[in-house]
């Protein structure tokens, strides 16, 4: 793979990678050449496995960051922003630029584009005045052409400018919209859950220095102003005949409702003169399929299409927008889809303290009344919204007071307190949030202080420095953790307990914890114990069986000490297997030994 910097006359310079043609792989005289996009919380530094499916048929790969994405920022732009005026515009440039570097040297018939989610909609503004852009478009998962959804967006982040201001890291905006993505989901628990059932792959983004940032207010208003501008188009605006284009979807789809939103989108290309307009739906997957090309083989099936060996066809239902929101409502709410008094609708505001799917109806409530309507009136929504906002604002506040004050007792009281080693929790920039006086003591013996007068400052300064020194430490993306050394000796160890993926969502949110070896203390068995349930989410019981198995012994030896039965034990090891991630009691062993827990042994 080869990447550069491509400079921008008005805005960053825009990180552009290459995956150049396996020449031994290549099939067909000529070259051919696709562009890969990506989504919001995504960026192209993610595409590999993709880039290597379409390489190793003998695919030129061209991909590249959207201002505001992955590597493509500066002081100016920085990520997760967009210019509040002209933000959208300057990001249908950057698109045009990337893609114009990407096939300058390959003719309309041998060009190929992959786009999901905001991508797609640049593509879309790119097409209005480049009719012979390619032969071939796929749109994974491309935002609907549904305009009461884009409104609503639009007019509730303009309200979030004015509260927040334009340029404001905004995580309510995120909150709600990610919630009111995956409200239809049957099995969610994360914001990202939209993204993909696979734990793992979510995992991955979040974890990502690139991924998952939290937009601005600007940002969101210019998306949903390009959600109502890519799909406008001009009257005489026409594809080159011959144009192919295959959408792409997951059977739990948040972005077109599991294809419900799709026969529009299917009318809207064979109105610009799109002739053959195909659809798949991709069982199993969400909406960021494209990141899963070992599972769904997303190559394998665009090249299967673009050869026309086969002409998929989802047979789907449309649902509109109406229907979609009534649905909702009479699932999650028990006045069911109703219209609410405005006093109704504050005190949802503050139930959603306790209950945050609270909030969820309120924007579902909006956006079924808006429809019902049958003419959206910008003005009376953004009224609405208005007058809702400051206690909407002011009940997310307490919502993250209260989650993050469980969250902190629960630690401070049961783990870190009473834990024989110096623990600390750190935020997702690894600021220092809490620390025990064991952490205190062993950080102090480290990284010594003249300055005593700044203790709780000069321990943050400290964390920071001794973090610093590991960054070239790669945390596992599989297990979430990494050694800590400090002038070439290990003293530490960084871990991301389950129990903090919901809290690291939000800005300042517990996210890990660091733990220091005190050179005074004993690490006692409780004190491993402790650490293995907070780490895998192990009950206490699952805790012990696994410490014990790791420590050689045998599932007869400890059913006789904990006075149970085998297959108790053999349930409990089960279950702790299915936490853990491992197969084997071999692999317990060795997972457990390279995580915190071996390291204080």
């Amino acid at each position: 793979m080869e990447a550069k910097y491509l400079p921008r006359p008005d805005g960053p310079s825009l990180y552009y990678r290459h995956w150049p043609v396996n020449v031994t792989r290549r099939l067909y005289s000529g070259k051919r050449t696709v562009f890969l996009g990506h989504s919001q919380p995504t960026h192209s530094g993610m595409l590999q496995p993709l880039a290597a499916g379409f390489r190793a048929s003998g695919w030129d790969v061209h991909s590249g960051d959207i201002r505001g994405h992955g590597k493509s920022f500066d002081k100016t732009s920085v990520a997760g922003h967009l210019d509040p005026r002209d933000g959208w515009k300057s990001a249908v440039e950057d698109m045009r630029h990337l893609l114009e570097r990407s096939f300058e040297d390959t003719p309309w018939q041998d060009r190929l584009i992959v786009v999901p989610n905001i991508t797609a909609l640049l593509t879309l503004e790119v097409m209005k005045t480049w009719p012979d852009l390619a032969r071939h478009i796929v749109f994974i998962s491309p935002p609907p052409n549904q305009k009461t959804l884009a409104l609503f967006g639009k007019t509730f982040s303009e309200v979030r400018i004015r509260l927040k201001g334009a340029d404001t890291p905004d995580e309510q905006t995120l909150h709600h919209l990610y919630s009111f993505l995956g409200a239809h989901l049957k099995d969610r628990r994360h914001l990202a859950d939209v993204m993909s059932t696979d734990h793992r792959v979510i995992q991955q983004v979040l974890e990502d220095p690139h991924g998952w940032p939290t937009p601005t207010p600007a940002y969101w208003k210019q998306i949903f102003e390009g959600m109502l501008s890519a799909w406008s188009w001009p009257r005489d605006a026409q594809m080159k005949p011959g144009t192919r284009c295959l959408v792409v979807f997951g059977g739990e789809d948040a972005m077109l409702r599991d294809g419900g939103f799709l026969p529009p989108i299917e009318r809207f290309l064979s109105r610009i003169g799109i002739e053959d307009v195909a659809s798949e739906r991709v069982d199993g997957a969400r909406s960021a399929l494209f990141l899963e090309e070992d599972k769904f083989s997303i190559s394998g099936r665009v090249l299967d299409w673009v050869q026309k060996n086969r002409r998929p066809e989802a047979d789907i239902r449309e649902v509109g927008v109406e229907e979609l929101a009534s649905d909702i409502l009479n699932r999650i709410s028990e006045t069911g889809a109703r219209q609410l008094e405005p006093d109704e609708l504050v005190e949802l505001c503050y139930n959603a303290i306790d209950d945050d799917s609270r909030w969820t109806e309120i924007i579902y409530r909006m956006i079924h009344e808006a429809e019902l309507s049958g003419n959206v009136n910008e003005e009376e929504l953004h009224e609405r919204i208005s007058r809702l906002m400051p206690h909407w604002e002011r009940a997310f506040n307490l919502n993250k007071q209260v989650m993050m004050s469980a969250t902190l007792g629960v630690l401070l009281e049961s783990v870190i307190e009473r834990l024989q080693i110096g623990v600390a929790l750190l935020d997702r920039q690894n600021d220092l949030l809490h620390c025990n006086g064991a952490f205190e003591t062993s950080l102090s013996g480290l990284l010594p202080q003249d300055d005593a007068c700044q203790i709780q400052e000069t321990a943050k300064a400290r964390v920071k420095s001794l973090l610093a020194e590991n960054e070239a430490a790669v945390i596992s993306r599989q297990n979430g953790e990494r050694l800590i050394v400090h002038e070439g000796k290990p003293v530490g160890f960084q871990f991301f307990p389950a129990a903090l993926k919901q809290t690291s969502l939000q800005r300042h949110g517990p996210a890990s914890l660091l733990l220091l070896r005190v050179q005074t203390g004993e690490d006692t068995s409780e004190t491993r114990k402790t650490l293995i349930e907070l780490a895998y989410g192990l009950t206490g019981k699952e805790a012990e069986i696994a410490l014990e198995i790791a420590e050689g012994r045998s599932l007869d030896q400890i059913a006789d000490n904990q006075g149970i039965l085998v297959s108790t034990a053999r349930g409990h090891l089960k279950k702790s297997f299915q936490k853990i991630g491992v197969h084997s009691q071999s692999e317990l062993v060795a997972r457990l030994m390279a995580g915190p827990v071996g390291w204080l042994k």
